[in-house]
């Protein structure tokens, strides 16, 4: 088993992208320091290229009551290309890269889907299970698979940003033997606590590492709505004597900040705490009790 998992968590700020090959130098950067530094996998924020809706000549002029119309014209058509270009920056920098969701139509439904991509060119797609109020009103519907990968023989998870909320989700992952959760966000101010508690109450009943990737800034698409990104990025764990550390947060960057969050999580300490912590909420579970409430 591994003894340890090095990770990079972007705090990314919105630029806009007049082409795939702008957003693919901007990642580009992020990958090249995150191999740099020894880790091994990426995170990228939820609605990571958001910033290719600059790309439309329109966009200046786009009210709230035509974003959906927007969204499919602007970034349906990027699909296929942005899949090719986190494909081949993970290949060419040897790191895995997740997170880096993106809005697409099909089937005439919207989907928000995230992604986790192998140096070895390996895709794999997941679809956020609960979209929020804004994204159902442009017709986004919800995933309906929840699995497990293997990143280099670590157990990992991802849900996007809204999906960390429901306690569910992280619990069949857990379930699946998951040891780390990979968590792509792009919340407003409120929406940075509601994530930022959910995240803590996820590792702490789960006695996992949940990592956050948020996306910043200004979105300035719709022009009658403009909204506020924030957060930063962060690694919370279990709040267990093993770890020793009071408040949970096992790394974090600064607050509104353009950053990439280097850390090395201990998967030895991690397990010693499941099984000898002080509190030990997976092996306290009365799961057959559980299953006779209603």
């Amino acid at each position: 088993m591994r003894s340890n998992f090095k990770v990079s968590v972007a705090a990314m700020p919105i630029r806009p992208y007049r082409t795939i090959a702008e957003f693919s130098g901007h990642v580009d950067s992020l990958a090249k320091d995150a191999a740099a530094k020894g880790s091994e996998i990426l995170l990228l924020p939820e609605l990571t290229a958001i910033g290719l809706l600059w790309g439309e000549p329109d966009v200046s002029t786009i009210q709230n009551a035509q974003i959906g119309d927007f969204y499919r014209r602007g970034l349906t058509k990027r699909f296929k290309a942005y899949r090719e270009a986190l494909i081949d920056l993970a290949h060419q920098r040897k790191i895995w890269i997740a997170g880096a969701s993106y809005w697409h139509e099909r089937e005439a439904h919207g989907l928000n889907t995230a992604f986790l991509v192998s140096p070895d060119r390996q895709i794999e797609e997941i679809d956020k299970i609960h979209p929020t109020r804004p994204e159902q009103v442009i017709g986004t519907i919800g995933g309906n698979v929840v699995q497990a990968f293997e990143v280099n023989g670590v157990k990992v998870g991802l849900l996007i940003c809204y999906d960390v909320q429901f306690p569910e989700l992280s619990r069949a992952l857990v379930k699946e033997g998951i040891e780390v959760l990979l968590v792509p966000s792009l919340t407003s101010a409120r929406g940075y606590w509601r994530v930022r508690y959910a995240a803590q109450a996820r590792a702490q009943e789960n006695q996992i590492y949940v990592c956050v990737s948020p996306l910043l800034g200004r979105l300035t698409i719709p022009v009658d709505y403009p909204s506020l990104c924030a957060g930063h990025a962060y690694v919370t764990c279990p709040i267990d004597n093993r770890f020793g550390i009071e408040n949970g947060i096992y790394a974090e960057s600064p607050m509104n900040e353009d950053a990439l969050l280097n850390s090395d999580l201990d998967l030895e300490l991690l397990r010693l705490s499941r099984s000898k912590g002080e509190i030990r909420n997976l092996l306290d579970r009365r799961d057959e009790f559980y299953s006779s409430l209603t």
